[in-house]
């Protein structure tokens, strides 16, 4: 009966193993297989692993692309977010400074009007920045990876223009903060005084964001897992840009554009990706 009981248990953690490298192969795009642990050479783990390697075979398509790269595109990243930062507080200031003496434009929509402010949308405002670092966790070529960030770069360059020749404001209205819920919205008023605001960052850099995923996932083996499940992340920001009031719609659709050209642009410097199967 012990016996019995000991057999069950190894089989029960055999299968549980099994489950366990799979779920972990499909959401990183990694091969768990470590032929040289001695842990895993047992006759049921061997059968267990050689049946899951047939039918998740290793990913090859680009591998000759990425090796220590990821401290690069790390470095990269944190360049252009001290870009962008810096760009954006100079213009958010000088904006500041000479909207009272100016007159701005007025681009606001009935639409707009009807859109209600929900304070606790002002939370996900804030993840915008985390958003745009999960490109850089993923095993992508790095010419992609240059194309994206560029696209950062140049993005928030036709932005900063158009931000010191667009004079545009948008309007807050006053309300009495009661909880803990409209404390983000409190705060993001305090950083952002919605001066800089046609074309949307948020909505061009989110944009450029899911699109390097996706094409990382179609044409380089990136799991599609990581784009799917990014879409939940970047639709609530792009949504929280009108629910907590920091954006009009037309800031957004410009944004949108911005992003379309900018990706266009990057292509012009970086070049194509040279197909892996090729090499």
């Amino acid at each position: 009966m012990k016996k019995d009981a000991e057999s069950e248990k190894a089989r029960f953690m055999r299968a549980f193993l099994c489950l366990l490298f799979g779920f972990l192969n499909y959401s990183s795009g990694r091969s768990l297989w470590f032929p040289e642990a001695s842990f895993f050479r047992s006759p049921g783990l061997q059968c267990c692993f050689d049946q899951y390697r047939s039918t998740m075979p290793l990913r090859t398509k680009y591998d000759y692309r990425i090796a220590d790269i990821r401290v690069g595109r790390i470095i990269i990243g944190v360049l252009v977010a001290i870009i962008q930062l810096v760009a954006y507080q100079v213009l958010q200031q000088y904006n500041a400074a000479r909207m009272d003496s100016i007159d701005s434009w007025e681009v606001g929509l009935p639409l707009d009007d009807a859109i209600p402010l929900i304070p606790e949308f002002a939370f996900i405002y804030f993840l915008y920045i985390p958003g745009l670092i999960i490109p850089a966790l993923l095993d992508m070529p790095f010419t992609l990876y240059l194309r994206y960030a560029l696209s950062l770069v140049l993005s928030v360059v036709i932005a900063c223009l158009c931000f010191a020749f667009v004079p545009l404001k948008i309007t807050h209205e006053a309300f009495i903060c009661t909880d803990w819920t409209c404390s983000g919205l409190m705060m993001l008023r305090s950083l952002d005084a919605g001066v800089n605001l046609l074309p949307s960052l948020h909505a061009s850099q989110t944009l450029l964001a899911a699109t390097v995923m996706v094409v990382a996932s179609h044409m380089h083996g990136v799991r599609t897992f990581w784009w799917v499940w990014s879409l939940f992340l970047y639709l609530p920001i792009i949504a929280s840009t009108l629910l907590a009031k920091q954006h009009y719609v037309v800031d957004l659709l410009a944004g949108f554009l911005v992003g379309v050209i900018t990706w266009k642009l990057a292509l012009l410097f970086v070049g194509e990706e040279p197909d892996p199967d090729a090499a």
